[in-house]
């Protein structure tokens, strides 16, 4: 998943309110999300890209921090990370990771997910415990959302079979709009900063 860095590439930070009264959680805000720049100077985000990023890992978190009753934390900060790419290389700067940092590994082989890294709140013994328990509940979910749906069975283009190839595609990408989006990922990790 290796990546050269290229100087034209924009990356920027978005944020998102969450859109329910309840719970704690109200703030998240995403860094390193590809951007473009318009002819008239100004960056954005595409509208794909930030639903994306909306529906696989911000609305999860809102609803997830809205169903534990134990969660109190109010603001996030998540880097997309990919473990493989240098910082050089990245185009945009992340926190340090060290051995006092919460790793959790995804639990389902078929994420395109790999971890998700918590920035070590400074928590001892039992307070740490239940933070650690906490943040695993928050964000384990997210690791089922980037899981590819199977690849429809490939046909010969030119075959009697083609007219069948293309609803089997038009199913396969109506079953997951995100598909494409998911397949060429660029980071495999998250960095997350509770405040």
């Amino acid at each position: 998943m290796t990546q050269s860095y290229d100087p034209e590439k924009i990356f920027l930070d978005i944020g998102f309110r969450s859109p329910e009264s309840e719970g704690s959680l109200r703030t998240i805000e995403l860094f390193g999300v590809p951007g473009e720049r318009l002819p008239n100077g100004e960056c954005i985000v595409n509208q794909k890209v930030q639903r994306f990023f909306d529906d696989l890992i911000v609305r999860i978190i809102f609803y997830q921090g809205r169903q534990l009753p134990d969660c109190n934390f109010e603001y996030l900060k998540v880097w997309l990370y990919d473990t493989e790419t240098r910082d050089a290389q990245r185009g945009y700067d992340i926190p340090k990771i060290d051995r006092y940092d919460l790793e959790i590994s995804s639990n389902n082989s078929l994420s395109r997910l790999e971890k998700i890294y918590v920035l070590d709140n400074g928590l001892t013994n039992s307070e740490y415990e239940r933070w650690a328990k906490t943040a695993e509940q928050l964000f384990n979910p997210l690791f089922q959302k980037f899981v590819l749906p199977p690849e429809p069975q490939s046909i010969e283009a030119n075959s009697i079979f083609n007219p069948f190839l293309k609803l089997v595609e038009n199913i396969h990408d109506s079953l997951d709009s995100y598909s494409n989006l998911k397949r060429n990922l660029f980071f495999n990790a998250l960095i997350i900063q509770i405040d």
